[in-house]
């Protein structure tokens, strides 16, 4: 199968946007006008989103797509630069926005920057657990600083937000709960221990919440990207150094977006406890929209 090649940019880098079934995607339909999406309704308004990783990759896309369609996001990360940076794409959308750099690493700057978004966007919606360590070595040089920082920050942050902002679902009965997860949550890969091993935690810890949740009316929910992404360890600083030829086979983190907006907007339990394709979701909201778009349909770009 032949892949279609067209170009889009997310921050200060150029991806390869990759359309399947030998197919370019077309600009068109994903665009209007200054190569911005037209998006005529707002899903999302009155909602407040909290994106942990959303300083660059798919952190970004996805607070950038939920700032376009209404939700009010707070954006976490340690670089300030990059969250900045974030900030003034989503801004540029209309939404409010609340930048927040913490090490998810301190419990308690985590705690206080939820806090915060609630003291200062209002109760929080729709949580997003995306970011994650990845440090490419052999087990034998798995130190215990990189073993407990991989858990600390892949597995044990998203607990801790998780447990400040479900209670508060749970009074509502209402909810969104998304953990990004990858192909190391369900498949293990040389050099990855360490990362493999809280992807497959992450994943049997949400299945099993959402087990617990969707009856209540909180949807807890996985994805994976779905095509190639920029590795989580690289930053947007580092881009500039590395060859294009590497740079150009990284899809852009923005045309997954659509489905961090889905994963929010969505209230069925049905689609609890499985595994989001990311790609796959979005060209389906860019082709029928949140609103139109069938429960099988997106059952059919998820695995177990």
């Amino acid at each position: 199968m032949e892949i279609g090649v067209t170009w889009a940019s997310c921050g200060n880098s150029v991806f390869r946007q990759e359309g399947r079934d030998g197919m370019q995607p077309d600009a068109d339909r994903f665009h209007g006008g200054e190569g911005e999406l037209s998006v005529t309704y707002k899903p999302l308004k009155g909602q407040v989103a909290f994106v942990t990783g959303a300083g660059r990759g798919l952190g970004r896309g996805g607070a950038v797509m939920l700032g376009r369609y209404g939700a009010r996001v707070a954006m976490v990360s340690r670089t300030v630069s990059e969250l900045e940076e974030t900030e003034r794409m989503v801004r540029a959308e209309g939404a409010q926005t609340l930048i927040l750099p913490v090490d998810l690493t301190d419990t308690a700057a985590l705690t206080d920057a939820l806090q915060r978004t609630e003291h200062e966007l209002g109760p929080i919606t729709s949580l997003v657990n995306n970011a994650a360590v990845l440090d490419l070595v052999p087990f034998e040089e798995t130190t215990p600083e990189i073993w407990g920082q991989a858990f600390a920050v892949n597995l044990h942050a998203a607990y801790h937000a998780i447990r400040h902002v479900y209670p508060e679902m749970l009074r509502r009965g209402s909810g969104s709960i998304h953990n990004v997860s990858s192909a190391a949550g369900f498949r293990g890969f040389a050099r990855e221990t360490a990362y493999c091993a809280t992807k497959f935690a992450l994943e049997g810890f949400s299945k099993s919440l959402a087990m617990e949740a969707a009856p209540r009316g909180v949807v807890v929910a996985l994805s994976s990207p779905g095509i190639r992404t920029k590795p989580t360890s690289v930053t947007i600083e580092d881009l500039s150094s590395l060859p294009e030829a590497q740079v150009r086979e990284w899809a852009d983190p923005l045309v997954m977006g659509e489905a961090f907006a889905y994963l929010a907007w969505m209230s069925d339990p049905e689609l609890a406890g499985r595994v989001y394709d990311l790609y796959r979701v979005s060209e389906l909201v860019r082709e029928v929209g949140c609103l139109d778009l069938e429960v099988s349909a997106v059952l059919a770009c998820s695995r177990e």
